[in-house]
This record gives C-alpha cells, structure tokens and sequence, in this order.
C-alpha cells in the first residue's frame, strides 16, 4: 500500500490567503513545502504536515536514510496497532507513506538498536524487525516476552544506551496506589505493586545475551517512578533522564492540595538502584497524603519540576544541524497534557553532560482549539537527518515536522511559560468547586470529560454526537447524559452497561471508533461502569448561592 501526501504541491497552486484542508487541520501557507498548521512558534520555525489518517500515532523514529517510521497505537483496543513507514520525496517536497506492520497489540515505544535493527514496545512484548526488509513482517523477532499489562499504564517506552542495555517502563497499575481489582490493598504503609522483583513503576534493565540475543531476565534499574513514557540517553556522556508522569487526584486524601497545581510533573536524572518516591512521596521529597509521615529523605530528588499535568510524553537530546547554536545539546520534550500549560513542545537548556540547568522554553504553544484549527496533542519527537524535528500528534492522527528557516527570524524561543486562554470567571469558579468534591462522577469530570472529550463536545467545539459535555461542569454533563432522548434512550441508563455513552467510550458500538480518540485506558474505562453501576448519580453542588440545579437521585 502507497500513497503520496501532495498538499504541499496543491498549495503552491492556491492564490495567497487560500486555505487548504489537510486531515483536521486547516492550513493556510506552507511550511517548506508541507502544509503549515497555525500554532505559535518562534520567529523563523514553523510546523508542516507530513502526514495524516492515522489512527493514533504515538512515536515517530528517525532512520538513517532520511524515512522515518511511525508506530500508531490504534488505540485501546487489542489488535489494532500498526507500522509505517514514511519515505521522503525531495522532488515534490512530500513523503510515501507505506504500511510496515499491522494487527500489532497497542503498540508505543520504538528504538533503533545497537544492531541497526528497530525495537518496538508492544502491551506485553518487545520485538524487534528489519525494516528494510523486502518483506519485514517475516524478521519479527520477540526480544523480551510476558510484559505485566494489567492496570492504569500498561505501554511500553524503551531506550537503548551506548553499551547496549535495553531499559524497559512498566509503568504503575494504579494512580497512587489506591485499592483495584488488579493487586492487593495497601496496608497504609506499604504498596505492594511498588515493591519486589515484579514491582510496577519501575524503569527495568535487560540484557540481551540469551539465546539469539532475546533476554528472560531483568534488573528493576530505578524504582518509584509512576510512569516513564518520556526517556532519553545523552549522545555523548550517557547520561539518563527521565519524564515523569505524576499522580492525579492528589486533594482526594487532603483537600488543601489543589489538583490543578499539584504533584508538579518531573524531570528526573536515573541513577542506577535508585527509588524516586512513588507512591509514598512527590514533588521535593514530600510525603503523599495517603502516606503521612513517610521518611521521604532517602528517595532521589527531582532535577526540575514540571508544571502540573502537562503529561511530558516523549524527550531527544538536539543533535542535528538545522536549527541555531543554541538548540546544541538541549533537551525537547513534548508535553501532551490537556490542562492549562499542555499542548507544546518545549527546549530545557542543559549543561555539556545534559543535566538541565534551566527552565523550560516554548518551540510551540498555542495549540489549543482556536476557530477551525483544533487540539494539537503531541506525543514523540525524533531528530531528522537533515536537523529537523518530527512529531507524532495522536490527537489529530498526525506526523508534523519542525523546520527552521534563518530568513524569517533567530528561531529562539523566549522566558516564560504561556497559559492557554479562554479563561472566565464563571468556569474557574466551576473548576475550583469541582477540585473540592470527590464523588464518582466528578472523578469522571475531572480524569475523563475534561482533559479528553470537552474540546470536541464543548460549547465551543460544536457539541459533537448532539452531546455537549462542558469543562468542570459535572453536574449539568451528568443531567445530559440522563436526559430523555426523543425516540432514543438517554446517553446513559442507570445500572445499564448497554448505555450508548459507555458503548462508545468502549469500543463496541458496530461501526463506530472508540471515543475519546485512542480510547480509554482500562482503568479509566472501570471508573465509568462503577459510576452506571452506581445508578448513575448525579453530584451535588456545595457552593453557597449557586444557582445550579442540584440533583442527588441521578433524575436529570
């Protein structure tokens, strides 16, 4: 199968100010050649498409020769994950876009090895392939085997270093260690996914000495990290860093912590045998509120904190040579979160060895919904041969490139973190009242609706599916998801997991993809049958004075 993205030849044929329509994204220019998408960017960068219809794209590896291979997840349901490769035709300014592998189980992370072969993280394996293969699909190798997939963050990133070790995530099977179907209550001072040989949250090391170099056997190399999807090896000194994806619903346990504001995400250097603190500590080694009390000094500290929830997805060291001076050596760092400083892409100044010693500097903001320009998520990020940046943007089933043009400008980003807008007294009061409550649904508001389905079922967005599900609103997107529906049943009926509005968000409505795009996880997936199981209850308002209907008995 192959296909070839020309809308870059088509907008050399639009008069000036025409707009092309490219996948989700409407484009207006050119961005060398590629369709340039309207986001923020410093003077002289710009960000083109170099390929659409992806189903949910999550990393995307540069090759030697130039192509670049993209591993789409698929989303959450088994099966559906593939390969692409993405060849690039410097006569036309556009890149073949050919189908490597299919039918692979939700795949994330990939790596080209020390053998030039490409590594990718399926759910429960590693396995590697040729992919200049005339036939790749028959070099598919299992490398390691039996990965845990059960619980909150079963995908797998990896690395490899400079002598060859292959690190593996296994990221935790719950947010903080609370109590699930997928391990054993905590005693209140020990969690037991986070300890042991098999322990979650941990960052494992193999060997790949066994038998046609597969590996059987691991070393958990750094424990206490919830989640390490972004990782990252220093070219030259060797050094590991890590991003750390920090818990949610801190103000459950403790409502004086603010949800919004709090853990900071991290940045964290990986010492080998090191613990980091999930889940007993957070932040600056501070004792989590389900474990007051906890002597949190002899877990390893951050190297920078993160703003809240920005969900840093996928880290490289700046190597090339497309982009000024000052870009050598920096750390990139996607941030794919949908709270209020996600949606970018980010340059942390770093020493000669790679430890950061600055704060982190915007490549690309303002990439939220603005107008017909929608969300951007992005995930991986891979230097090019030619210098350039490529990313994997899940949200819009995209692979964008960053690329520089010292004409237009000096191409260095300035001090200082942005805020998305849109901001309104109404909706920050609503938002502050929803981090005070913690009943089902309003768990599903804040983990669910709001950071994964309120941009296309929002106000704003249209009220995609006839649904309109507003931020920090739970208590009105409760009642319109209980509402009567002519001729149909409501989105939602109590105690019934054949409710539409489930279905959907499951995967199994005949013809239709999973909502959100990508799916839920299986995690969040229970917390929504819990909430229907309930009867669907309706939270109730606690401000003084509000005037917003206040219902208790799920009845819209």
């Amino acid at each position: 199968m192959k296909t070839a993205f020309s809308l870059g030849l088509l907008l050399a044929f639009l008069p000036l100010g025409a707009r092309a329509q490219t996948g989700k994204y409407t484009s207006a220019g050119d961005c060398d050649g590629l369709p340039r998408i309207e986001v923020s960017t410093p003077r002289g960068v710009c960000v083109g498409v170099v390929a659409d219809g992806f189903r949910f794209p999550r990393t995307v590896t540069s090759l030697a020769d130039g192509s670049l291979i993209v591993v789409d997840m698929g989303g959450w349901v088994p099966k559906r994950g593939s390969l692409w490769r993405l060849s690039p035709d410097p006569a036309t300014h556009t890149y073949v876009k050919r189908k490597v592998l299919e039918r692979l189980d939700r795949p994330h992370g990939a790596a080209v090895g020390p053998d030039g072969l490409l590594y990718i993280g399926e759910l429960s394996r590693v396995f590697r392939f040729n992919p200049d293969a005339a036939d790749p699909a028959a070099t598919v190798e299992t490398v390691i085997a039996d990965l845990p997939t059960e619980g909150r963050h079963p995908l797998t990133a990896l690395v490899f270093d400079k002598q060859g070790y292959l690190y593996v995530n296994r990221g935790s099977a719950s947010d903080n260690c609370e109590t699930t179907k997928a391990y054993r209550p905590t005693n209140g001072r020990i969690c037991p996914e986070a300890e042991g040989h098999s322990a979650r949250g941990v960052i494992r090391r193999y060997a790949l000495t066994g038998p046609n170099r597969t590996a059987t056997r691991w070393s958990n190399y750094a424990v206490g990290l919830r989640n390490s999807m972004a990782l990252a090896i220093h070219p030259d000194s060797g050094l590991f860093v890590q991003g750390e994806n920090s818990r949610d619903s801190i103000s459950r346990k403790d409502r004086s912590l603010d949800d919004r504001t709090l853990p900071h995400e991290e940045l964290n250097i990986i010492t080998p045998w090191q613990d980091y603190g999930w889940p007993y500590c957070y932040d600056d080694n501070k004792a989590s509120p389900e474990f007051k009390g906890f002597d949190c000094s002899r877990m390893r500290k951050p190297a920078l904190l993160l703003p809240a929830h920005v969900a840093p997805l996928g880290m490289a060291y700046y190597s090339g040579g497309m982009f000024p001076d000052w870009y050598k050596g920096k750390l990139l760092m996607t941030w794919h979160g949908y709270r209020d400083f996600g949606q970018k892409l980010v340059a942390i100044p770093t020493d000669a060895v790679g430890r950061p010693v600055g704060e982190p500097l915007e490549i690309i903001n303002g990439w939220y919904r603005k107008g017909a320009q929608p969300m951007g998520a992005p995930v991986g990020v891979s230097v090019g041969k030619d210098g350039s940046l490529f990313l994997a943007e899940d949200k819009n089933g995209t692979v964008l490139r960053v690329f520089f043009d010292p004409s237009k400008g000096n191409g260095i980003p300035t001090p200082g973190l942005s805020v998305n807008p849109g901001k309104d007294p109404d909706l920050e009061a609503r938002c502050q009242e929803l981090a005070t409550r913690d009943d089902s649904f309003s768990r599903i508001q804040r983990d669910i609706i709001d950071p994964l389905c309120t941009s296309c079922h929002g106000a704003a967005g249209g009220n995609a599916g006839n649904l309109r599900l507003a931020r920090c609103d739970d208590i009105g997107n409760a009642q319109r998801l209980l509402a009567p529906r002519p001729g149909r049943s409501p989105f939602v009926v109590p105690k019934s997991l054949k409710s539409e509005f489930y279905l959907r968000l499951e995967g199994t409505t005949p013809g239709l993809p999973p909502m959100p795009a990508g799916g839920l996880s299986p995690e969040q997936l229970e917390e929504v049958a819990g909430w229907i199981n309930e009867g669907a209850p309706v939270p109730v308002s606690r401000a003084p004075g509000t005037d917003t209907p206040v219902a208790t008995d799920g009845t819209p």
